[in-house]
This record gives structure tokens, sequence and C-alpha cells, in this order.
């Protein structure tokens, strides 16, 4: 669901990206008709999972209008096309020779159709309407026929309602081979050790080696470190009293490695110093002394759990997309338009497209344990002393009871 969610974020970010540029572009001139030969153009954004049960397609258009742009922006009207009007498939195909899209694969015969649906998880707090949005999903179940391959391209294909075509074809990240070797998957018992104390208590910290093999297909790969953590709320200062418990995650990010050429496996290596768990923790966190802190779970086992490593990998044209959009800090903000999505108007003339089709995968590393020295410098460490973590094992010096 947090890939979803990260699409469905990607998406409501580049929708307004494109929806601002509209309206600069209509603040340059007061005495031209600006609405006249305006034509709405698609906004179209999807990723492929290639283990998802369901793959989701966003698609907005583009609009001008008279009148305050703002308030048209909080009408869904402004900015999706009529329910029911919009045609689409996902049509698998053999790649080429080559293994890249050349434009004339042949399809398998498999092919899935878009179903339209209204989901309301859309944020709120921005210039566009929300929390409903009309999306499409096509359902593909991990394990059966109708799953997706990753020896395959997939093609996107729909048909609006004003006579435009879109089309855009991506590849698949190939996810068996792209195996995390460190922290090893499926060891009970590892755990990460994120401080050393000295028998005075003193601090060091040390560089932590994650590794992992690349994955044909696959440009970029985003690492990062999930803690999971309970919080206890109470009604007093004491303790005494439990008002409510709520379980939590909070990613760390680890950083991002690219590779030039996606093809072959290589082995990848990216350093973490762990002083970081301590300072991304003091830094986020609110100072609460009504709350307590539970860090992960602990079920009969000799060591409490409470870390996830995740990697995201992005197939190239979605590297690519991010490595365009990224935040810069230049004087130059002006940034070039790379998209591979393809328009074709009712005349068959072609037309640039807005936004993204590309494929994503993530693998993880579940239940990671941690050491002692590593709860018992959270509890006492001058930078999280007074965020009141504690153990879930009730064995440990460091026990919540």
């Amino acid at each position: 669901m947090q890939g979803k969610k990260n699409a469905r974020q990607v998406v409501s970010k580049q929708v307004a990206v494109a929806m601002c540029a509209v309206l600069t572009w209509m603040g340059c001139s007061t005495e031209v008709d600006l609405t006249a030969p305006y034509d709405s153009l698609p906004v179209v954004y999807g990723l492929l999972e290639l283990d998802a049960d369901t793959q989701w397609v966003k698609v907005n258009r583009t609009w001008l209008g008279e009148g305050n742009q703002l308030a048209a922006a909080q009408t869904p009207d402004s900015s999706e096309y009529p329910p029911g009007s919009v045609e689409g498939w996902i049509v698998e195909l053999n790649p080429s020779s080559s293994g890249q899209i050349v434009g004339d694969e042949v399809p398998t015969g498999k092919e899935w159709m878009l179903e339209e649906t209204v989901l309301n998880n859309k944020e709120t707090s921005g210039l566009f309407f929300g929390p409903s949005q009309r999306v499409y999903y096509a359902v593909t179940p991990a394990g059966t026929s109708e799953a997706l391959q990753e020896d395959k391209l997939y093609r996107l294909e729909l048909r609006l309602p004003d006579g435009k075509e879109v089309r855009a074809t991506t590849t698949m990240v190939e996810s068996s081979i792209g195996a995390i070797s460190y922290p090893p998957p499926g060891v009970p018992g590892f755990e990460m050790g994120l401080a050393n104390l000295t028998s005075t208590g003193a601090a060091s910290y040390s560089d932590f080696i994650f590794r992992w093999n690349s994955s044909p297909g696959a440009s970029l790969y985003s690492a990062s470190l999930v803690v999971n953590y309970s919080e206890i709320y109470h009604a007093d200062d004491a303790w005494t009293v439990v008002d409510s418990t709520v379980d939590r995650s909070l990613s760390i990010g680890l950083g991002s490695r690219s590779l030039t050429s996606p093809d072959g496996v290589v082995s990848i290596e990216q350093t973490w110093n762990t002083e970081t768990f301590y300072t991304e923790l003091a830094s986020r966190l609110e100072v609460n002394p009504r709350v307590r802190r539970v860090l992960g779970n602990f079920d009969a086992g000799d060591k409490a759990r409470a870390f996830d490593f995740v990697l995201q990998v992005a197939n190239q044209d979605l590297a690519i997309y991010l490595d365009v959009n990224e935040t810069t800090n230049s004087i130059v903000q002006d940034r070039p338009t790379w998209t591979n999505i393809q328009v074709t108007n009712a005349l068959g003339t072609s037309q640039g497209g807005i936004g993204l089709w590309g494929s994503r995968t993530t693998n993880t590393v579940r239940n990671l344990a941690y050491s002692k020295q590593t709860i018992q410098h959270l509890q006492e460490g001058d930078l999280t002393a007074n965020l009141n973590f504690c153990s879930p094992n009730p064995t440990s010096d460091y026990a919540c009871d």
C-alpha cells in the first residue's frame, strides 16, 4: 500500500506543477484572449509493480478557463475527464531482440482493460480538490496467469473523449535477481548494533554496509531503514493511566545508487553511519513527557525486532524522470521537460504528452533485531533520552515494565 500511496503522491505533485505552469502563463498578458485556441492535454501517470495485485493509473487533463483559476482547481471537472469517458488497456508485448523499446513490439495476446473507480485518499492541503480522486486500475494477481511478467514489455493505451489517444511503453524490473545479501534475509535473530558504548557510557558509531545485487532493467536504487515503534499516550505525567496506543513507523533515507547501464548483475554497497539513527529520531520526534515509545516488538524470542531494510528499485524511465525533476539549488530554475507519454489527436497529429509510464519494485528484509547497547544509548544518550524509548523484551535491562 505504501508503494500505491507514493505513486499517488507523485501524481498529485506533478499535476499541480502542470497546472501552476498554466496559471503562470495566463498572467503574462491581459490583452489576448487566451481561452480561444487552448487545447487540453492529457496528464498521465502510472507505475507498474511486478508483484502487486492491482496496477493503478492516474489520468487527468490540463485546462484553461475564464475567471479565478484557483477556484477552478478546486472543481474536479476542471482536471478530470467525465465519468465513464476514458477507455484504457494495459497490453503485454514481447520485447525486441535487443531488449530495448523500438516501437514495433508484437503483443502476446494478453491485455487488461482498465476499470474506473473513485478513491477518497487524496491530500486536501494543496491547491486541488480532495479527498476524492478518479483513478483507473487493472487487477493482476501475483502467482496467477493474470500476473505481470518480468521479461515482457507493457504498453498503456488510452482513448479519451476529445478524440485523443495516448500510448506509452515501459520495461519491467526483474525483482527475482535483485536480492539483498546484507543484512541477510531469512536469518533469525540477526541484530543491528547502532551504538558502541564504553564502561563509562561514552558512545561511538560505525559504518553499516548494506549490500544487494542489481536487477536487470533497473537503473535507480533508493534504500531506507524503517523504524517500527509504538507510542503509548498517558493521561498523567506519572504514566499511571493510558489514554491510547498507536503503532507508528519512521523511514530514514540511506541514500540512492544509480547505474549507467541497467543490464547485467553487479554487487552494490551502500554505507550508512549509524549515528544518523539517533540524530534523525531526535530531530523528527516530539518530546512529550506523557508519551512512552516502545521500540519494535517481542514475540517470545530472545531479541526485540524493530527495523525493516527497504530497497525501492526503479526502471530506466522512472530513474530519468526522477533525475530530471530532482530539486535543485541552482539559480537557474528552468528544468527540461521529459516524458514517455505519446499523444495523438483526432486528426492523427502527434502532440506532446505530460506524465510518466514506468515500473518499480520493492525488496524488503523485515523484522531486524537490535543490540542491547542500541536501546541503552537510545534511553541514556543526550540526544534521545527525553523521547522515552524502551524495549518490549520483558527481560531486558531497558524494558518498558
